[in-house]
């Protein structure tokens, strides 16, 4: 039986993580996060000014069913607190892969693993229920934080677009970074296959 905690679902647990959907009630907080600056300077909404309205067509967007885009609450553990969200963009079933991102809105948590650990279950999520072969990102190359924690996950760093974001009045490379679903199946036990024992004998 599915859990419900706080009016959420929770779709996939961790150790100190758990995903689950974005609801109606989240909007204050993601309003709150997507215009502190400090929250998204490594994003590429850092330059906007976001409205009550603009974040609220863009939260009533991702509660509706895609198959382009699906969008996971970040909650931490034991009090299933939304800290975070992240989300598979651009997901192409016909080539198989997927755009990953992640924001960690409550800054207070910025510096701890539960980043990596909600990369990690989205992962899962991504290769083993939807079942794409690969997740890739792009990332600033001044964020040394995300760039770390991507590298713990399992990506690799295959390209960069050389001084292709301005911020603070200079230049900075883009980064790409990529991983395929039999890379992240060494490194990483599956809480999705450990749920769906049935289905992955």
């Amino acid at each position: 039986s599915c859990v419900i905690i706080l009016n959420r679902p929770i779709i996939v647990e961790g150790n100190k993580i758990a995903l689950g959907p974005l609801i109606k009630s989240d909007l204050d907080r993601l309003w709150r996060w997507v215009n502190d600056k400090e929250v998204t300077q490594y994003l590429h909404l850092f330059q906007f000014l976001m409205s009550r309205e603009t974040e609220e067509k863009w939260l009533q967007r991702a509660l509706e069913s895609s198959d382009k885009d699906l969008i996971f609450a970040i909650l931490l553990k034991p009090d299933y607190i939304h800290i975070g969200n992240v989300g598979l963009h651009r997901i192409d079933l016909i080539n198989s892969h997927a755009e990953i991102g992640i924001l960690i809105g409550e800054k207070q948590f910025c510096n701890k693993v539960y980043g990596t650990e909600a990369m990690i279950l989205a992962l899962d999520y991504a290769f083993n229920v939807i079942g794409l072969h690969k997740l890739y990102l792009r990332v600033m190359e001044f964020n040394k934080r995300g760039i770390r924690c991507y590298e713990k996950v399992g990506f690799k760093i295959i390209g960069r677009l050389r001084e292709h974001i301005n911020r603070g009045g200079r230049y900075w490379d883009l980064l790409l970074m990529d991983i395929l679903r039999e890379e992240f199946n060494k490194l990483h036990a599956s809480r999705i296959k450990e749920i769906a024992k049935d289905i992955f004998k």
